[in-house]
């Protein structure tokens, strides 16, 4: 009992003390893209890692406020404790998520300290311990924190690693955490997605081709892969949750892999042996020491491994672009797009590792721009690849046509005439086809396309139930025309007749035709007996209102205008055009210049005609 007095007491002690350090409390309002707490974290090194909660605790006024967005100790052996204060503003109470975004992190103990002296701690979590002792399964560290309506908590973060130690620390309200794991997800998987199609892809292409470029390019992409997966903590959360140790033996690994599988496909891919005899000799030498650093570094610290690979990552990048550059200046084709795919993934290889040894700032670039840049890069290779196996196909075909003979020569210059005659006897036949549905004279459609599409609408209209109507059209007195004023002057009054028709027209569907001498048939789909008596009225209008004038002389032109409509189903087209020809024939007995709708077979009472100036 006095055991447990001793201990309220130091916890209250502990809380006064708490109490007494100046910290502003960071207020959880609702933020939904997170609220970052990087600059209001404070932070004390343990050189020695020795220190326990009730150490830190009556340390914190030593405890130093962060300058940086996100906390970043580069490569340190140090432990490093972190003192954050969150209050909840509102009225009732709310949970919030933790969340810290490096998965790269070995061992965090989070506590949290609340009013009275209550402390409440996590199971340790992070790469050296088994998945399932996280809080929260997820791939970053997650910790819910509950809080009253208006409580502060005290959140004590103790942190060790034995890579680079940052600690990109965001406040989360569920929802809005939800939904940034899903768009991360839809991301990632598009990521991955892109990654991994062009890896079985070009795999395929090199069980098909043999060529070396494409496996070497295969390993490249296979390790870069691992290195990404392990990098963002998905390998840790589904391939191995339960062997921690295996995963930070995993990474150094996959980026020599990577490492290797890109200079032997730089070297391949740009014939390196070639045109850089003395620089291929060094390449060789790169790849067995990058051979033999990955396999002892399986033996040593993770620190030292994963400095050599980070350091070693940017020896390749630098490498590899220079010797792009050189091929580009000596004029090497494929250079051209390989510099063009490694230019994209030049900054953010180079950018990664001087971020994690601290000597540029931690960011949403930063982090992610070797995710950005190998995307790109990794579609562009690939297209690479393809233009290299194009550039190789016109090299082995220059050196085939330099290699045959004359008479082979002359068969294939015969054989490109042949083709050349058969696309212009093909361009022909179609200009021919285009011109044998027009009619020479008004350049309207003639009777052979009327026709087809005349049966092709009524087949159309009897599947769909949808009416559709025919107009014919004859010009007024044509014979008079002709023997007055010549049959020159005719054509033209055919020709401007014609013309009227089809500005009458606003439809796509409709379609005028030359139907026989002075005749013209107007095809309309989809319009009933009062939109066809509509629209040969204001044919009939357009073409009394002509002004036709030939050699000097004004010539009138009026037209009579007979409609049908299909009225039944069974109505086929010679029975439409007898109707709309009956109709003709009576607006010629009435007068002429007129429009008469043929009244339908059914036995339905006809619609009036309408008439116009005789």
């Amino acid at each position: 009992m006095l055991r447990l007095l001793r201990r309220l007491l130091w916890l209250g002690c502990l809380w006064a003390v708490c109490l007494g350090v100046r910290a502003e409390p960071v207020r959880l309002d609702a933020a939904p893209a997170g609220i970052a707490l990087g600059r209001q974290l404070r932070y004390l090194e343990d050189p020695q890692g020795g220190l326990q909660l009730q150490d830190a605790l009556a340390r914190l006024s030593q405890f130093r406020a962060v300058q940086q967005d996100v906390p970043n100790f580069g490569f340190t052996a140090s432990t490093y404790w972190f003192h954050l204060r969150l209050q909840n503003p509102g009225m009732q109470p709310g949970r919030w998520w933790l969340e810290m975004q490096y998965p790269l992190l070995d061992d965090v103990r989070v506590h949290l300290l609340r009013a009275g002296g209550a402390v409440s701690s996590f199971p340790a979590a992070g790469r050296s311990f088994p998945f399932d002792q996280r809080p929260t399964p997820h791939r970053n560290l997650i910790y819910p924190v509950e809080l009253g309506a208006g409580e502060t908590v005290d959140v004590l973060m103790r942190v060790h690693t034995e890579s680079s130690l940052q600690l990109p620390l965001v406040a989360w309200e569920p929802d809005a955490l939800a939904l940034k794991d899903r768009n991360e997800q839809y991301m990632m998987g598009i990521y991955y997605g892109v990654l991994g199609s062009m890896l079985v892809f070009n795999l395929l292409v090199f069980f098909s081709m043999r060529d070396k470029s494409y496996l070497h390019y295969v390993i490249y992409i296979g390790g870069y892969i691992g290195f990404q997966f392990a990098l963002n903590g998905l390998a840790f959360e589904h391939l191995w949750p339960g062997w921690p140790e295996f995963g930070r033996r995993f990474l150094p690994v996959v980026m020599g892999i990577s490492a290797i599988g890109a200079l032997n496909f730089t070297r391949s891919f740009l014939d390196v042996p070639t045109h850089l005899p003395r620089v291929n000799r060094l390449i060789g030498v790169h790849v067995a020491a990058t051979a033999v650093m990955t396999v002892l570094t399986q033996f040593g610290s993770y620190t030292l491994a994963i400095k050599l690979a980070s350091a070693n990552a940017l020896l390749l990048s630098l490498a590899v672009s220079a010797i792009g550059l050189c091929c580009l200046l000596r004029g090497v084709r494929e250079a051209r797009y390989f510099m063009l795919a490694w230019t994209t993934l030049l900054a953010g290889l180079a950018l990664y590792p001087l971020k994690t040894v601290n000597l540029v700032p931690s960011s949403f670039f930063t982090e992610y721009a070797m995710q950005i840049g190998s995307a790109l890069e990794t579609l562009l290779l690939s297209f690479a690849l393809a233009h290299r196996m194009k550039l190789l196909k016109e090299q082995n075909e220059r050196i085939q046509a330099e290699a045959t003979s004359q008479l082979e020569r002359r068969v294939q210059q015969r054989t490109e005439e042949l083709d050349r005659a058969l696309r212009d006897l093909s361009q022909a036949n179609a200009e021919l086809q285009k011109l044998n549905a027009l009619d020479g004279l008004t350049g309207v459609k003639n009777r052979k396309h009327f026709d087809e599409q005349l049966a092709l609408q009524l087949k159309v209209g009897q599947r769909s139930g949808l009416p559709t109507s025919l107009l014919l059209i004859d010009i007024d007195h044509f014979k008079a025309v002709n023997d007055q004023y010549g049959h020159p002057a005719g054509d033209a009054c055919l020709r401007a007749v014609a013309g009227a028709i089809a500005r009458s027209l606003y439809r796509p569907t409709d379609e005028v035709a030359r139907y026989g001498g002075e005749e013209f048939g107007v095809l309309l789909p989809l319009t009933d007996a009062e939109g066809a008596v509509f629209l040969g009225e204001r044919i009939r209008t357009a073409v009394e209102q002509l002004d036709v004038v030939y050699e000097g002389r004004h010539i009138p032109m009026t037209v009579s205008v007979g409609v049908a409509l299909r009225t039944t189903l069974a109505m086929g087209g010679e029975q439409l055009i007898a109707a709309a020809d009956t109709a003709l024939y009576a607006a010629k007995h009435q007068g002429r210049n007129r429009v008469v709708l043929a009244p339908p077979l059914a036995g339905a009472e006809p619609a009036p005609s309408s008439e116009g100036s005789t």
